[in-house]
């Protein structure tokens, strides 16, 4: 398995794609391109393994779907070189037949109907055991691309509130932003810290600060700015990423 996962780190260096360019065009968390890069899928999620593989080869121009089906055999091949084969027994040694100096007895039909009974109520026990025993392992679930970002984004947006409101002087500077795509974003405010946000299509959210702030976008062409009265519109092109890209006083009044 671990030629596999070479192989994927070999074609993204050949087409001298950046792992931050990567999680940049998929929304996946660094960490878990670099464990994929590692081989060491155990640490994600078994339900997001497939659809990280097949984003990742598809961000360095790779077949998705071709990826997967090579990911599927690997496994499947590693899987089955790892079973245990099981020992055949021989069959036990035949009893010679011994004469029975017993006289022979008869099963009444009360007997019969017991025994019946007693045999179904075992295979039902049986049944019943395997059905909900503690170590039965449920079916993988793959999950959606789209639902696994979607969980990213709620995580980022819990990890990261809205900064609670600070006082600012009266001739603040205001900046608008209306985005048309999903676009990743993080702004500083003055000196507070930096803050994290993704946001889609239709959103409008503004900002304000005493005399700077300080963005870095990746999808930059998907949202359009303003800072107080003046129309700045996008800041790159859409799929660029722009980083620390700094709006003062000065580019209010363009001056």
């Amino acid at each position: 398995m671990n030629i596999f996962f070479q192989e994927l780190k070999r074609a993204r260096e050949e087409k001298r794609v950046s792992l931050a360019d990567i999680a940049d065009r998929t929304l996946i968390n660094i960490r878990h391109l670099e464990a994929i890069e590692r081989g060491t899928t155990s640490i994600l999620p078994e339900a997001y393994i497939r659809a990280f593989i097949r984003e990742y080869a598809a961000a360095i121009g790779l077949d998705g779907a071709e990826t997967l089906r090579r990911f599927d055999e690997t496994r499947r091949a590693e899987e089955g070189a790892a079973r245990p084969r099981e020992r055949v027994q021989p069959p036990p040694p035949a009893r010679r037949p011994t004469l029975s100096l017993e006289p022979a007895t008869f099963m009444t039909p009360r007997v019969a109907t017991l025994g019946v009974t007693v045999v179904v109520i075992a295979v039902v026990a049986i049944f019943a055991w395997n059905l909900f025993s503690p170590g039965t392992t449920a079916p993988v679930i793959e999950i959606p691309f789209q639902n696994v970002v979607k969980e990213q984004e709620e995580q980022s947006a819990m990890a990261h509130p809205a900064p609670p409101p600070t006082a600012l002087p009266t001739d603040s500077l205001t900046l608008f932003a209306s985005v048309s795509d999903t676009v990743w974003m993080t702004i500083t405010v003055d000196s507070l810290p930096a803050r994290e946000y993704i946001f889609h299509r239709g959103a409008k959210p503004s900002w304000r600060a005493g005399n700077r702030f300080l963005l870095t976008l990746g999808n930059a062409g998907a949202v359009s700015f303003a800072l107080d009265k003046r129309q700045l519109g996008t800041l790159g092109r859409r799929g660029n990423v722009v980083r620390n890209f700094s709006l003062t006083r000065q580019t209010a009044t363009g001056k």
